[in-house]
């Protein structure tokens, strides 16, 4: 296949990765984070969309360069099956441990998880 289609394919993949990232910036920005609670709880209900979303379109463009590469080398019919994404409760797992890092140490949380705190923003520990 010819470089430009795996240009217009990494093209495809950063451009994905570029919209999630200002999408992202964009929650991050509005959100109050002396209130470590609420801004993870907006977080948990705002990510899982945008990263369907932009991973929906990183897989496409995936599928698209991988049968166009698969079609050169050979003639029988093949179309990617297109994952369904990650399970949501992988997600939300995801941004409650690293919303961890936007509880002071001694904090108690309102729903029972207690946060990673030794790695809080607050503890000054790495």
């Amino acid at each position: 296949m010819p470089v430009e289609e795996f240009e217009r394919y990494t093209n495809a993949q950063n451009n994905a990765s570029l919209l999630a990232q200002r999408e992202f910036a964009k929650v991050w920005d509005r959100l109050d984070k002396s209130k470590p609670e609420e801004c993870r709880n907006a977080l948990i209900a705002v990510l899982p969309g945008i990263i369907y979303k932009y991973g929906n379109m990183a897989a496409l463009a995936a599928a698209e360069y991988y049968e166009g590469e698969r079609s050169a080398v050979r003639s029988d019919r093949f179309e990617c099956m297109l994952s369904e994404g990650v399970p949501y409760e992988q997600i939300e797992a995801s941004i409650r441990y690293a919303a961890g890092h936007l509880f002071p140490p001694d904090y108690e949380d309102g729903d029972g998880v207690q946060p990673e705190s030794h790695r809080s923003l607050f503890s000054g520990q790495d």
